[in-house]
């Protein structure tokens, strides 16, 4: 059998090796005093705070270009999935616009339900396209109906359901 060589390094040996790395770096740098605290970045400028930027809302977006959001007094969201924004926006007298809620595995789509002299019922849909694997974004796509009547004074009515 082949006998196995062992050295044993002193402690003395492993400063002075320990001090020949150290030399070699050719930086003349030293590593600051173990006693100093890490430095964690927090936004805040010196001897102040700071409040971080709100995103923007997307349940309370602006409507699509070329259009006009309906006053909200107008809008009533009854039966209206918890997420489901309730902006409308009409486009010229009979064409209303809503946002939808759509996603990886899930589209959008809307239509009127009901037109009558007082009121225009939309329904507003989340429809699930597949099992998956879905990715997990989530989208608000503009929806645009058209009416049978000018809209004029009547109000909207927003109903929608997520299958």
């Amino acid at each position: 059998m082949r006998a196995l060589r062992t050295t044993l390094l002193f402690p003395s040996a492993l400063l002075g090796v320990a001090l020949l790395l150290t030399g070699c770096g050719g930086s003349g740098s030293t590593p600051p005093p173990a006693s100093s605290p890490p430095t964690v970045a927090t936004g805040a400028p010196p001897g102040g705070t700071s409040t971080p930027p709100v995103p923007a809302d997307p349940l309370t977006a602006d409507p699509p270009p070329g259009t006009t959001a309906l006053d909200a007094s107008r809008v009533e969201a009854r039966d209206l999935p918890p997420g489901f924004p309730t902006l409308v926006w009409t486009r010229g007298p009979r064409t209303l616009g809503v946002y939808g809620r759509a996603g990886g595995c899930t589209e959008a789509s809307a239509q009127v339900v009901d037109q009558t002299a007082d009121a225009v019922t939309l329904r507003v849909v989340q429809a699930t396209t597949s099992t998956g694997p879905c990715t997990r974004e989530l989208r608000y796509p503009p929806l645009e109906v058209t009416l049978a009547a000018d809209l004029a004074t009547r109000r909207v009515v927003l109903t929608g359901e997520v299958r």
